[in-house]
């Protein structure tokens, strides 16, 4: 008698196709080929911390360094592509570093404003791709108002997507003033990566 595969139930079940050889976590990918793939969930995120001294802009654009270096920084839930070996932010550029085309991620940037000189009103946010150590492609462009007296801190979030000259160049983060000059102290970046391009 034929039974259909649709119908079978209790201990006639299966697990599904290699999932005897498969790693724990991973799910499968059909190819749209008759065929798949046992793989990792694509997703994941890092935060990033500094831990170096205050960081001070002026109105002459310059790039915001955060060294990874501070105790709260977490890269435990990487994506598991690059978990054991890789990064979202290179802590030696100061760059967020994609990992494919076509992916899609979600910032959060942190900047502790500790200090000001010379009465500046707004900091002036750029993210760059253009990979020149300077704004050279600039792809979102942001002013945020710096009153009051500090110690405070601006929270900016921003969603990215990666085209071929954001992957060849990763992504740098420039600040400049309005008028006088302004510190920030122990800036930190979440970086997660919401989708991957190559699904």
């Amino acid at each position: 008698m034929t039974v259909r595969h649709s119908s079978l139930t209790g201990l006639a079940l299966h697990e599904p196709k290699g999932i005897d050889a498969s790693a724990s976590k991973k799910v499968y990918i059909a190819d749209g080929a008759g065929s798949g793939s046992w793989t990792y969930l694509p997703t994941g995120w890092e935060f990033i911390k500094d831990n170096a001294s205050a960081q001070s802009f002026n109105t002459t654009a310059a790039k915001l360094s955060i060294d990874g270096a501070g105790s709260t920084s977490v890269n435990t839930y990487l994506p598991p592509q690059i978990r054991a070996s890789g990064a979202l932010w290179d802590t030696t550029e100061d760059a967020i570093t994609p990992i494919a085309l076509g992916d899609a991620y979600s910032i959060r940037v942190d900047l502790p404003i500790t200090a000001k000189s010379g009465s500046p009103n707004t900091i002036l946010v750029q993210l760059d791709i253009g990979g020149t150590g300077s704004p050279s492609v600039v792809i979102i462009t942001e002013s945020i108002a710096v009153p009051g007296s500090v110690p405070y801190t601006i929270t900016l979030s921003y969603p990215l997507f990666v085209g071929s000259t954001f992957l060849a160049n990763g992504c740098e983060i420039f600040l400049l003033t309005d008028t006088g000059t302004i510190d920030v102290t122990a800036p930190g970046i979440t970086i997660i990566r919401n989708h991957a391009g190559g699904l």
